[in-house]
């Protein structure tokens, strides 16, 4: 009789996946709930005769946002399942740094990498962090957090 169940380690980052994955459909749920409720002040604050133009302003930098909360969620949530997958799969692979940025490389199969690197494009311009794609490989050079303006 043959083992088919997964190592240990395989199934623990196919556990983190799944917790991942249900985290983010949660938090764009809670950022789709900020941005409906905004649009709900904005548009029945101009219905009440309220000085619409400071308010319009205020929902308006709420829904940006939001939007942009979003925007940066979808992009960890993707560099973390592709992390995992590459992890699973043995294709993960470090580089030291060298000279001014360390690398993280990985494997992306199929129509996957362009929606990855759409996904991930504005959460690394935020942290510093380039996006080179080279066929099915996805090379990540994260800056020296002093040439990024995201440091704690």
């Amino acid at each position: 009789m043959t083992d088919t169940s997964a190592r240990p380690e395989e199934e623990a980052i196919s556990l983190v996946r799944e917790i991942i994955r249900r985290s983010g459909h949660e938090i764009r749920n809670a950022l789709n709930g900020v941005a409906v409720n905004v649009e709900v002040v904005r548009s029945r604050s101009g219905r009440d005769g309220a000085s619409g133009g400071t308010v319009d302003a205020f929902a308006q930098r709420a829904a940006d946002g939001a939007v942009m909360a979003s925007e940066l969620t979808n992009g960890a949530l993707a560099i973390i399942d592709v992390v995992l997958a590459a992890a699973a799969a043995g294709s993960l692979r470090a580089k030291p740094r060298s000279g001014n940025a360390s690398e993280l490389e990985v494997m992306i199969y199929g129509d996957r990498v362009p929606i990855f690197v759409s996904d991930t494009r504005r959460l690394a311009t935020e942290i510093g962090v380039s996006i080179e794609q080279k066929e099915q490989v996805v090379i990540l050079r994260v800056l020296p957090e002093d040439k990024s303006h995201s440091q704690a």
